[in-house]
């Protein structure tokens, strides 16, 4: 089912903390390639309660800026150091014929902006509350 279908049916995921960690990483991935028309219906749910966001077609837009930066609440401890150490060069390797030089740009001057956003939340609340 979709999102849209969850929340109509008003079904609630068996593990909140699990639901919301994973609606967390979500919610980091968007930020990072500026989806412009995302919605209920790109969160598909499966079985198991495990999420696949879908639908990237009005993604990586060429704004340096974070669309919505109160949606960054907390950051799995792998995804943040793994933001922190994206590599320009790789990503334009691994993006070669999907991404321009203008595009890998904007997605690592956004990146740039989560890792300062979350890292400003840790000074600030502490690391545990945070990470996870």
């Amino acid at each position: 089912m979709d999102e849209q279908e969850r929340l109509k049916q008003k079904l609630s995921a068996p593990d909140a903390d699990a639901w919301n960690k994973r609606m967390y990483r979500v919610r980091v991935f968007d930020e990072l390639v500026y989806d412009t028309d995302p919605n209920i219906t790109n969160v598909l749910i499966g079985e198991d309660w495990k999420i696949w966001r879908v639908d990237f077609s009005r993604s990586f837009r060429l704004s340096k800026d974070l669309k919505d930066p109160k949606n960054l609440v907390q950051c799995e401890r792998q995804l943040f150091e793994k933001l922190k150490g994206l590599d320009q060069n790789e990503l334009v390797q691994r993006t070669k014929g999907y991404l321009t030089p203008s595009e890998v740009q904007a997605v690592m001057a956004r990146r740039d902006k989560i890792v300062a956003y979350f890292e400003k939340l840790i000074a600030e609340n502490g690391e545990n509350k945070v990470l996870y």
